[in-house]
């Protein structure tokens, strides 16, 4: 996947461009999120998770869990970290978009976010279940949809969240012509 503001460089190289091309990314991906697509097959999830354990592009804090069963979302909380809860399913294309932004966003500052992908899929549904357990819970009628804690509150969910990320990923960003720092500590990319 590559993203439509980069010059050549695929996900899966580490990030060689500036957080406001990838701030630019964030904003069609976001956009594109919206747009409500949906997929008659299974998208590439298996792809994210291993992307997302990978050192590529650094490492990110990233967890799958529910696949359609309830649960407490504020159990999902990292201590110390913006955590965002991703409610998506392997059928809904602008989901995988969000997955890898969100995974970037992770791995470009590790010690500021917590990724946790929520499938609301039971298993062997095909199509976005938007009956299972822990859509009805939340009431989940378009994906994908996201919900950001920050010192353990929530604090944004929805499209509101997607601004804050937007906004919180450009207050991150470094001046013009400053090479992006890595906020784990390694070499500027």
């Amino acid at each position: 996947m590559r993203s439509p503001a980069s010059t050549g460089a695929s996900c899966g190289s580490p990030p060689r461009r500036r957080l406001s091309t990838f701030g630019a990314w964030a904003v069609l991906v976001l956009l594109a999120a919206g747009a409500g697509v949906t997929s008659a097959e299974p998208v590439a999830t298996a792809k994210i998770a291993e992307w997302a354990a990978s050192n590529r592009g650094g490492r990110a804090d990233y967890l799958e869990v529910s696949h359609g069963r309830k649960l407490d979302i504020n159990t999902l909380v990292v201590p110390g970290k913006v955590t965002i809860v991703d409610f998506s399913s392997d059928y809904c294309a602008p989901c995988v978009g969000l997955a890898m932004f969100l995974i970037q966003a992770g791995k470009s500052h590790p010690a500021r976010y917590a990724i946790r992908r929520v499938d609301i899929n039971r298993p062997g549904f095909v199509g976005i279940d938007y009956q299972s357990p822990v859509a009805r819970q939340y009431g989940i009628k378009g994906l994908p949809f996201i919900v950001i804690f920050d010192a353990g509150r929530r604090i944004a969910e929805g499209d509101a969240a997607h601004k804050w990320l937007v906004d919180d990923l450009r207050k991150l960003e470094p001046p013009d012509g400053a090479p992006v720092q890595a906020t784990d500590g390694g070499a500027p990319r």
